[in-house]
């Protein structure tokens, strides 16, 4: 009985590392903030949010933070960053923090932004 658990085990461990490629392979590192492939990875991140919006699109103003996390499938990105948003009034400008995460996938020249939310400064 014993050593049919452990063979079930396994078995549902290797479906799930087939069927999910975002498993951790270790624990996520801090990345250089000023570094250029981070920056763009965090431009990515805004142009796809503001896909999503018609008015007031959001600009990078800078990293913050952030760490990389890699998977069997690729690198994903926490970043912390901060972004301006204008609004009708061209001299208001309105700068706020948001955590954002983006897949990639170097291989295969592949990039998703799978969250982005507002945070408290």
């Amino acid at each position: 009985m014993k050593f049919q658990s452990i063979v079930l085990l396994i078995v549902v461990m290797c479906a799930s590392s087939v069927k999910n490629e975002a498993i951790p392979l270790e624990g996520g590192r801090s990345v250089d903030v000023s570094d250029p492939h981070v920056i763009d990875i965090a431009n990515f991140a805004v142009t796809e949010y503001n896909k999503g919006i018609t008015l007031s699109k959001l600009k990078l103003v800078k990293v913050i933070k952030g760490e990389s996390q890699e998977l069997s499938g690729g690198i994903n990105y926490h970043l912390t960053i901060s972004a301006s948003r204008r609004f009708q009034d061209i001299h208001n400008q309105y700068i706020h923090n948001y955590e954002t995460v983006v897949l990639e996938k170097p291989s295969e020249h592949f990039r998703n932004l799978t969250s982005f939310k507002s945070v408290n400064a």
